[in-house]
C-alpha cells in the first residue's frame, strides 16, 4: 500500500503491535484473524505468507480502537468500534477500487461500509451471511477417532482440487478459471506454514482444513471440506474435532465461520461445543 495514512486510519507500525493485541483481546470473537497476523505474521510481511497491511484507528493516548486488515489480493477485514474508522477504507476504495475485492466482518459493520462503497459504484457478485462460532477448552469434550496428517507438498494436488471444489460449492466461484497458477502457488505457499491438515484414504484425501491464524487469543479454522464421496460417514465430524483439539492445545479458543443457512455444518459444530457469537457477512465484489 503506497499510502500509509488515511482518514482515521494509520498503517500499524512495530511500536503499536502491543496496543493492537490489547484491542484484539478485548474483542476476541471479532479479532481472531487479526491477532494471528499480529502474532505470527510479524509486521504482516513474511516471505512465507501473502503480503498484507494492518491499519489502526488510534485514540489520542495511543490505544487502538479499530483495526483494518487489507491483503494484497483485496481481502478486507474491518474490526471497528466506531463507523468513522471506515472512512479510511472508503478512501482506499475511491483511490484504488481494485484494492477491495472481498469484505469479511461483523454484519452491521460490513453493511455500513457497503452502503458507502455502493455510492462509489461498487457492486456485489455474492453476499453471504455467516455466523462466527467459538469453542473454548472448558466446553470442548469431544474426542476424535482419527489422527490428522499435516499436509505436505505430496498433498498439494489434492488440496488444490478440493479447495477449488469448495469455492465452487460455497461461493459459486471457480478460482481455477481465473488464474490457476496463482491459486496453486498461494496454496503451496500456505502449506509452508505447517497448519494445513488432511485425512487420507487410499492415497487420496477425504477431508482437509487449515488454521489460517493462530495466537494465544485464538485460532481460526478455515477451509473445512469433506469430499463428496466421504460425506455421511462421520469424516467431517472427526476431522473438525481433531483440528479443534489441535487449536485448543495452543490457544484460548477456536473460531470458525459458517454460512448461516448451512444447517448441517452448524449442527456438527454445535455437537462439538461450538456456540454462535458473531453475525458476520462476506461480500465478493463484482
Amino acid at each position: 500500500m503506497s499510502v500509509v495514512g488515511f482518514r482515521h486510519l494509520v498503517q500499524l507500525g512495530p511500536d503499536h503491535v502491543r496496543a493492537a493485541l490489547r484491542y484484539c483481546a478485548r474483542r476476541p470473537h471479532h479479532a481472531t484473524y487479526a491477532a494471528g497476523w499480529l502474532t505470527d505474521g510479524g509486521l504482516l510481511e513474511s516471505p512465507r505468507t501473502p503480503r498484507a497491511w494492518m491499519f489502526a484507528d488510534r485514540a489520542p493516548d495511543g490505544e487502538v480502537r479499530g483495526l483494518v486488515y487489507v491483503s494484497d489480493t483485496g481481502i478486507v477485514l474491518p474490526i471497528v468500534d466506531d463507523y468513522a474508522s471506515l472512512d479510511g477504507l472508503v478512501e482506499i476504495g475511491r483511490r484504488t477500487p481494485t484494492a477491495i475485492r472481498v469484505i469479511v466482518g461483523e454484519r452491521d459493520v460490513v453493511a455500513h461500509l457497503w452502503r458507502r462503497l455502493s455510492k462509489l459504484g461498487f457492486s456485489a457478485r455474492i453476499s453471504r451471511d455467516q455466523l462466527g462460532y467459538i469453542v473454548e477448552a472448558a466446553d470442548f469434550t469431544a474426542t476424535s477417532d482419527v489422527t490428522l496428517t499435516r499436509a505436505s507438498d505430496a498433498h498439494l494436488d489434492d488440496i488444490v482440487e478440493a479447495s477449488a471444489a469448495m469455492a465452487r460449492e460455497e461461493a459459486r466461484d471457480d478460482p481455477q478459471s481465473r488464474n490457476p497458477r496463482l491459486f496453486r502457488a498461494r496454496i503451496h505457499e500456505r502449506l509452508g506454514r505447517g497448519r494445513d491438515f488432511v485425512i487420507e484414504h487410499e492415497r487420496h484425501i477425504s477431508f482437509k482444513c487449515n488454521v489460517s491464524a493462530l495466537s494465544p487469543i485464538g485460532g481460526q479454522i478455515e477451509g473445512i471440506y469433506t469430499l463428496p464421496a466421504y460425506r455421511g460417514a462421520g469424516v467431517g465430524h472427526s476431522g473438525t474435532c481433531a483440528v479443534t483439539a489441535w487449536v485448543l492445545a495452543r490457544a484460548e479458543r477456536a473460531f470458525l465461520l459458517v454460512n448461516d443457512d448451512n444447517t448441517v455444518a452448524r449442527g456438527l459444530y454445535e455437537k462439538l461445543g461450538y456456540r454462535a457469537v458473531l453475525d458476520s457477512r462476506t461480500i465478493f465484489v463484482a
